[in-house]
């Protein structure tokens, strides 16, 4: 007799993930979020990082997570909410990214949703987003200070929250910031924010996109004495980031410098923000960010990751 094969999902054991979801919710209810999310960030990738690739598990433990009750307590924070809900088409949008830079939820969150909110936004990755902003404010001034009629490029800039404060908010600045990015909901931020300061126009808004920029258009942008891309590559596969890479070094003036960014693998709570965000980042290791940059024929390279240990940057200056 012939066999038939079973498209049904062959159940798979899944009490050790259980065990540590029950475990995660006594905690929050207990009134310790905080505790909760530790449990739900090393414990849980050590759980995920053997079957993250497996299509047969894989599917069936992100199942298991969102019909947990855990599931429905996390939602209360609208950190963990929006990157779920995805408003503007994507996770880690710019209003998301504010919640990290402030620390401040919507007035409308509940008393639990703000205690969760307060452990999301302030947990080591939510660290390594802010310590983000300020590096790149510093790479900014940094460029400025040296030259200050440099011109710089920001792609996917979102709301630009590292100029507040910075060298391109002061009379020193003589060059062009332009801010890139294809949202125009994050556009019109950026263009309120210089209209409200009264700025000096020396911040230029496009509203287009990566494939545009790729696609030939654009060709007007260059030279930069300063380029940067801070959370873009977590978002695209290797062939276009080779040519994002090497679009953007093309892009450089002589001694221009170049950073990028990536989330790496072993993040923090990485298996946190997939199962119950839904937010799935294409990652990198040192080595991989090291071969993006000579791929796009980079010279001298710095690899570096920030104090928190869960982004990557790749900096070259241009021969």
């Amino acid at each position: 007799m012939n066999s038939v094969e079973n498209t049904v999902d062959a159940p798979v054991d899944l009490s050790a993930f259980v065990a540590l979801f029950d475990e995660a919710e006594a905690l929050m209810l207990a009134g310790d979020p905080g505790a909760a999310f530790r449990r739900l960030a090393r414990p849980l990738n050590e759980l995920v990082d053997p079957v993250r690739d497996d299509p047969d598990v894989f599917p069936q433990l992100i199942r298991t997570a969102r019909d947990h009750e855990v599931f429905k307590l996390l939602q209360q924070d609208p950190n963990t909410r929006r990157a779920f809900d995805k408003p503007r088409g994507y996770a880690g949008d710019a209003v998301m990214l504010d919640y990290y830079y402030t620390g401040v939820p919507p007035s409308e969150t509940s008393a639990f949703g703000r205690s969760v909110f307060a452990t999301t936004t302030r947990s080591p990755m939510g660290l390594s987003v802010v310590h983000r902003k300020a590096l790149l404010r510093a790479y900014i001034d940094d460029a400025i200070a040296r030259k200050p009629d440099a011109r710089i490029l920001s792609l996917a800039s979102g709301h630009c929250r590292e100029l507040e404060g910075s060298l391109v908010e002061s009379s020193m600045f003589k060059g062009e910031f332009i801010a890139l990015d294809q949202d125009p909901q994050s556009c019109d931020e950026v263009r309120w924010r210089q209209h409200a300061l009264r700025a000096n126009s020396r911040v230029r808004v496009v509203e287009s996109s990566v494939r545009a920029l790729l696609g030939g258009r654009h060709t007007d942008l260059g030279p930069f004495d300063l380029v940067y891309s801070a959370g873009l590559y977590d978002y695209l596969e290797l062939v276009v980031a080779q040519k994002l890479t090497a679009r953007l070094g093309a892009l450089c003036a002589p001694q221009g410098r170049l950073l990028i960014a990536n989330f790496v693998p072993d993040g923090y709570s990485r298996a946190y923000i997939e199962l119950f965000m839904d937010w799935h980042l294409i990652v990198r290791d040192d080595a991989a960010m090291l071969d993006l940059a000579r791929h796009a024929g980079a010279g001298r390279v710095r690899v570096f990751r920030d104090p928190h240990d869960n982004v990557v940057y790749a900096q070259w200056e241009r021969g």
